[in-house]
């Protein structure tokens, strides 16, 4: 066996960090948010919040959230993945444990501000581990289970934190979070290092499979800010995410408003038939990963799906919205939401290999533009319900994003990283020259 093959020979300790690490790590942080949405109610009867104040609470932690995920980035540059998540996770675990005492209106938007610049770090960092820790070939696949663990959260948050409420209260909610998360931290600690090599139950197998396969992880210059302002494509990955938060947003937000005022269902059948756009997403992600890693290796191909499950998410949103028969209008939903699945799965690979030592940066900045579409995309998708009187005009705007981030895909080239090469010349001020082909 080569070394860029895998196999039961090239060991497993990457997949367990991938799946038995981040992917619950991740988990647990959308658990942590679940539980403020499903509790929002509770704690505005508690205190005696009104609407608008209950909003700048819920709101405060996205805005958080969005404006340091690039700050993120740079300390998991700076400090590397292993000592940023550990310090993070226990940083975000405190602050949800502390959420129930909030007490008065500021006293929670302060812990929610918190609380959001400390999962800020988690996910550029998270995309950062995977990209020292597998081989080009098998990052789809690896960022497939990173997805799989912040979707879950869509799957099964609202059930299992009403549970622990209706149970326990809804303090411990938060409680049981928070204390999941810290010793997820703690084990964080303990078990991954930095570079697979240093890790002292590798196999040396795996370390040749995984150093010979990887690119862009070392680099022995710096690259400066205007490098990064000055390329294109650093601009369209932002730009083209936003655009897929947006649609992905009304999911997120709006969804179940959706099903019971404009499409009447009950609850109950809300609480089932909502889920399974999620579902079909989780499906579509680990399926566009095994694809990529296995049959779309190459970067045109890769962009080109981008563009495509772009097409299909907004296609299928608008169709949708104009289906009256509600098993058909759930099928097209299903595959708008499963399209924006194909989409991420490029998105966090075209992060790592445009990126190179700098993922963490780039995945920071493209966080940054969806997560502020993720904090204002509900409110402008609220404005647009209240102009057309009805939900076809906003689900058709929001649609529209989509074919506009279809067309940024194609203004980025990932096969042409963001990475100045040894030899480059330097500048005055001790930076270097980007490589021409990456503007």
């Amino acid at each position: 066996m080569t070394a860029t093959e895998s196999g039961p020979g090239t060991g497993r300790l990457r997949w367990f960090i991938a799946g038995g690490l981040l992917l619950p790590v991740t988990f647990v942080m959308s658990m942590d948010r679940a539980a403020m949405t499903v509790a929002a109610p509770v704690i505005q009867k508690e205190f005696g919040f009104t609407v608008t104040e209950m909003s700048i609470i819920l709101t405060s932690f996205w805005w958080a959230y969005a404006l340091f995920q690039v700050p993120g980035g740079l300390l998991a540059k700076r400090f590397g993945p292993r000592k940023t998540l550990a310090i993070a996770g226990i940083w975000w675990s405190v602050f949800t444990f502390l959420t129930p005492y909030g007490v008065v209106f500021l006293g929670f938007v302060v812990i929610r501000i918190l609380l959001g610049l400390g999962q800020a770090a988690d996910w550029p960092t998270s995309v950062y581990t995977l990209q020292r820790w597998f081989p080009q070939q098998e990052q789809s696949r690896a960022n497939s289970l990173l997805l799989c663990g912040l979707y879950l959260g869509n799957v099964v948050g609202s059930p299992l934190v009403v549970w622990i409420i209706d149970g326990f209260g809804w303090e411990d909610a938060f409680h049981f979070f928070a204390i999941v998360g810290l010793v997820l931290a703690v084990v964080w600690w303990w078990v991954v290092r930095d570079e697979p090599s240093a890790h002292p139950a590798i196999s040396a197998a795996e370390v040749g499979h995984i150093e010979s396969g990887r690119r862009g992880v070392h680099s022995g210059v710096n690259l400066p800010w205007r490098a990064f302002a000055r390329s294109g494509q650093f601009w369209a990955i932002g730009a083209q995410y936003a655009c897929l938060l947006l649609i992905q947003g009304f999911f997120a937000t709006w969804l179940p408003t959706y099903l019971v005022d404009a499409r009447g269902l009950s609850l109950k059948e809300m609480g089932f038939l909502g889920s399974l756009p999620w579902l079909a997403m989780i499906a579509c992600v680990f399926g566009m990963g095994a694809l990529n890693d296995r049959a779309f290796r190459r970067w045109p191909g890769r962009v080109r799906i981008a563009a495509v499950g772009y097409l299909l998410a907004a296609a299928f949103l608008v169709l949708g919205a104009v289906t009256a028969n509600v098993p058909m209008m759930i099928t097209f939903l299903c595959l708008s939401l499963g399209a924006v699945g194909m989409v991420q799965v490029q998105v966090w690979a075209a992060c790592q290999d445009l990126g190179g030592s700098y993922s963490a940066t780039v995945t920071g900045w493209t966080n940054l533009w969806g997560n502020l579409m993720s904090a204002a995309g509900p409110l402008f998708t609220g404005i647009l319900v209240g102009i057309g009187g009805n939900w076809l005009l906003a689900m058709t705007i929001l649609a529209a994003s989509g074919v506009l981030g279809a067309i940024c895909w194609f203004f980025v080239h990932p096969e042409r990283p963001l990475q100045a090469p040894q030899g480059a010349r330097s500048l005055a001020g001790g930076t270097t020259e980007i490589e021409e082909s990456a503007r």
